[in-house]
C-alpha cells in the first residue's frame, strides 16, 4: 500500500511539472498590422510575444494575394526581447497579404502561425 501511494504521489508531482512546462511556450499576444486589419502600407511588421525570443531562429515570410513572396528587411528583436520587428523596404500595393511567422523562445520552444491583413490606399 505504501508503494502504491508513493507511485501515485510521484506521478502527480511529475504531472504537475509537465503541465507547467506546456504553458512555457512563446505566445503571440499582439501584431501590427493586426490580423484582419485594413491599413495603409505599413513600414514594418511588429509581432509581440509573451516571452523573449531568439533572433537567429525567428522570422517571417510575407506573401501577396497571388502567393508571391514580398522582400522584407532583416528581422530583428526589439530591446525588450519580446518583439520581432521586420522592416518593409518598399510600399505595398493595394491587396491582401499573408504573414507566416516562426519564432523560437528563449526557452528553445518553437512556435509558428500565420494571419492576413489588407492594404488599402
Amino acid at each position: 500500500m505504501l508503494l502504491k501511494s508513493l507511485v501515485i504521489m510521484v506521478t502527480l508531482i511529475a504531472g504537475s511539472f509537465f503541465a507547467a512546462s506546456c504553458y512555457a511556450h512563446p505566445k503571440l499576444i499582439a501584431s501590427d498590422p493586426s490580423a484582419g486589419a485594413v491599413v495603409s502600407s505599413p513600414k514594418e511588421i511588429r509581432l509581440t510575444f509573451n516571452e523573449g525570443l531568439s533572433a537567429a531562429f525567428s522570422g517571417i515570410e510575407l506573401m501577396d494575394q497571388r502567393g508571391q513572396k514580398i522582400n522584407t528587411g532583416t528581422a530583428t528583436i526589439a530591446s525588450d526581447k519580446k518583439q520581432l520587428v521586420i522592416p518593409i523596404a518598399a510600399p505595398l500595393p493595394q491587396g491582401t497579404y499573408t504573414i507566416t511567422w516562426h519564432v523560437v523562445g528563449a526557452d528553445s520552444h518553437r512556435l509558428q502561425g500565420k494571419y492576413s491583413f489588407t492594404v488599402k490606399q
